[in-house]
């Protein structure tokens, strides 16, 4: 038994599963890391839009809402900031990394649409790689130009590569959601595809409360959402509660709180119509 305890002890004693920086470097370049983060990128809530809704700073972050349950079982939004190929990029440039193409090829598909493949290489100054693989398809988004589907394609190979380089294990927007195209900020027609997949396999509703017109405002509006605002009309024949499109739905960001709300209240968005119904 004690012969068994001193292999044991020499095995680990010779691993070659040690770091290659000890705890105060490697906080050093940790802190360093997140110092130029703060410096260089632009956060979510830091974007400048003005008064027509037009994007004068884009953020170097997407915003990506999560739907969970909390330790009483209820669902829940919670909100992630993930960085997108802007910040990766800053971050590259300021980190001296070089990237390199190793390999690219089209693909055709008999339906006639066509994958562009690519594989790229990200470089540290010091030699240091990683390589990233990344695709994109023809068909995606209702449908991309050649010369938009093998950009993607590259972009995404880009971004891979060199987040898995200087990441520091922070998850890129493509990674974190598969759902999210880190080339295209969504939009509310965008939120609303999303919606109709959604209340397909929708989970029951976590609403315990009476319907009503005022009930349905307080919720919204204890929820992050003006809901005085609403139009909300009561249709007595259909036997339901109408909330009506508002200009405000253009802005991505409140039109998928609101359809996170509108989903844990039991509701259903009707996109060719543009209203929200609850029905009772």
């Amino acid at each position: 038994m004690d012969d068994h305890k001193i292999v044991e002890k020499q095995e680990l004693k010779h691993s070659d599963l040690l770091p290659v920086l000890d705890p105060e470097q490697a906080k050093e370049a940790y802190t360093a890391y997140l110092k130029l983060c703060q410096a260089i990128l632009v956060p979510y809530d830091k974007r400048i839009v003005d008064e027509n809704g037009v994007i004068r700073q884009e953020s170097d972050y997407v915003r990506i809402a999560q739907k969970k349950k909390n330790d009483q079982g209820q669902w829940i939004t919670e909100y992630v900031d993930a960085p997108k190929k802007s910040a990766f990029r800053k971050l590259a440039k300021f980190y001296g990394v070089s990237t390199e193409i190793l390999e690219k090829s089209k693909e055709i598909h008999e339906n006639g649409s066509y994958t562009w493949h690519y594989s790229v290489k990200a470089i540290a100054p010091s030699g240091t790689f990683t390589t990233g693989e990344g695709d994109c398809t023809s068909s995606e988004k209702g449908g991309k130009s050649e010369h938009d589907t093998r950009a993607t394609a590259h972009t995404r190979a880009k971004s891979r590569a060199i987040s898995d380089l200087i990441g520091f294990g922070q998850v890129s927007a493509e990674e974190y959601d598969k759902s999210v195209n880190v080339d295209h900020v969504p939009n509310a027609d965008d939120l609303r595809d999303q919606v109709e997949a959604e209340y397909k396999v929708k989970e029951p509703s976590v609403w315990g409360g009476q319907l009503g017109i005022a009930e349905i405002q307080q919720y919204l509006t204890d929820n992050g959402l003006p809901g005085e605002k609403f139009k909300i009309r009561h249709d007595e024949p259909t036997r339901m509660y109408v909330v009506d499109d508002h200009p405000f739905f253009e802005d991505a960001d409140l039109f998928n709180l609101l359809k996170n709300l509108v989903f844990e209240m039991g509701g259903e968005y009707n996109r060719e119509e543009k209203k929200t119904v609850f029905k009772y």
